[in-house]
């Protein structure tokens, strides 16, 4: 009976410490980054965006285009929804004035969930200037051409854009 006794306690230390260690090394394999405040992270348009139907405030989504990798661990993976919305919309007018879109990035998260704040810099879209083709074929034919209305801004699904980390953020990877 001792003998039994014996190796029960002893099986049941084994198995602790075969649990310890496998814990620990799990967590000797999670790793802290920093992802820092101006990197660069490509985004994609889910939906054509325009400015004849997008209004200042609308919300819009984006997903990641390719893994961001930081010392060869992917920190936010391809596919992650980008949150943003319309900063600013503008429609296209006579006289050959084109339509305009702001586009703010607000955030997206990483690998671990962590939240990741976003902002854009090179995101203005405009459409193509008729003001000087109109003034002058309305001076040379007709003052009706004043009325030639420029082209909307559009935003086609698919498109890639840039967006920037707004802030330095850390995130653990495995």
């Amino acid at each position: 009976m001792r003998f039994v006794s014996f190796c029960v306690l002893l099986l049941g230390i084994s198995v602790s410490t075969f649990a310890q260690d496998s814990i620990s090394t799990t967590q000797s394999k999670t790793e802290a980054i920093k992802i820092e405040e101006g990197t660069l992270l490509k985004v994609k348009s889910l939906t054509e965006i325009s400015s004849k139907t997008a209004s200042e405030g609308d919300l819009v989504d984006f997903t990641v285009y390719e893994d961001l990798v930081i010392k060869g661990k992917t920190v936010i993976k391809e596919g992650t929804i980008v949150h943003g919305r319309i900063e600013d919309a503008a429609k296209a007018k006579g006289v050959g004035k084109q339509g305009s879109l702001k586009i703010q990035f607000d955030f997206t998260k990483a690998a671990d969930g962590t939240k990741i704040p976003l902002r854009a810099t090179k995101s203005t879209v405009q459409g193509d200037d008729k003001t000087t083709s109109s003034v002058a074929l309305a001076v040379v034919v007709s003052p009706l051409f004043l009325l030639k209305k420029g082209k909307e801004a559009k935003i086609p699904a698919g498109k890639i854009m840039e967006a920037y980390v707004g802030r330095d953020v850390e995130v653990l990877v495995n």
